[in-house]
């Protein structure tokens, strides 16, 4: 699991631990400086991006 990257990484890791035999993944999305509204849009992304594959 990456310690830090970018939320495309993020998006590219998940597959690949799917594929590794992972069946859960805790990304927090709380250890930036962002405002809510900005982590919570940050977390849709994630999910988003996930979901495209």
């Amino acid at each position: 699991m990456p310690a830090a990257g970018t939320l495309a990484q993020y998006v590219d890791y998940a597959p690949a631990a799917a594929d590794a035999g992972v069946h859960e993944l805790f990304v927090d999305c709380g250890q930036t400086g962002a405002s809510l509204a900005e982590r919570v849009d940050l977390a849709g992304r994630f999910i988003e991006g996930v979901r495209r594959g």
